[in-house]
């Protein structure tokens, strides 16, 4: 049995309810894949389209809906969007650039209320991947960072200042340059090692 062609109107349908699911997913808290997020981003930068890369630069005018030498005029702006290390270009990308500069792209877009969903929804997902991230350790608090380097710079000044006010002149006393030289480099080499360990 041969399957049926879908009209645009019920592929339309059956992709805006796979996008509903994808929102339930953020909902129960659960990670999305790398296409899933594309998605989004599309829905964010303002477009219906789900193509999360596009293979070739041909292929990304079609999908922005302009020709070749648009996209290459285009390609010269600060901040456009490069290829990835893989040879493939961030559709997503492209179109929230598209958006943020104002350039006209072919494609209808999804309505205002719909990118600004997608832009809510995206912002629920970073904030979620951010507080797991901060859960596993992978990010520290930055007055914690403040405090722990206010204490290292104290702790390394106060060990500066007793080897090199108080210890050092009498060992540097009738040493010729490179003595002096010496005696330095180990006294800091000495600071250091006592901050590595400490």
């Amino acid at each position: 049995m041969e399957p049926k062609e879908l009209s645009p109107d019920i592929a339309g349908k059956i992709l805006d309810a796979d996008f509903q699911n994808i929102v339930k997913k953020v909902a129960a808290g659960k990670p999305l894949t790398v296409a899933e997020r594309a998605r989004i981003e599309s829905r964010a930068a303002g477009s219906v389209e789900t193509l999360a890369y596009a293979k070739t630069l041909v292929e990304l005018a079609s999908v922005l809906g302009v020709t070749r030498r648009t996209l290459s005029t285009w390609q010269k702006m600060d901040g456009a969007p490069k290829a990835l290390s893989n040879g493939l270009w961030p559709v997503a990308d492209w179109r929230e650039f598209v958006r943020l500069n104002g350039l006209k792209a072919g494609k209808a877009p999804v309505g205002n209320e719909e990118a600004l969903k997608a832009r809510k929804l995206l912002a629920e997902v970073e904030e979620r991947e951010l507080r797991i991230a901060v859960k596993k350790g992978e990010y520290v608090a930055l007055t914690k960072v403040r405090e722990e380097w206010i204490g290292l710079v104290a702790q390394a000044t106060s060990i500066l200042r007793a080897k090199f006010e108080n210890e050092l002149p009498p060992v540097l006393s009738g040493l010729d340059a490179t003595g002096i030289q010496k005696e330095c480099r180990r006294a800091i080499d000495e600071v250091l090692q006592v901050l590595h360990e400490g």
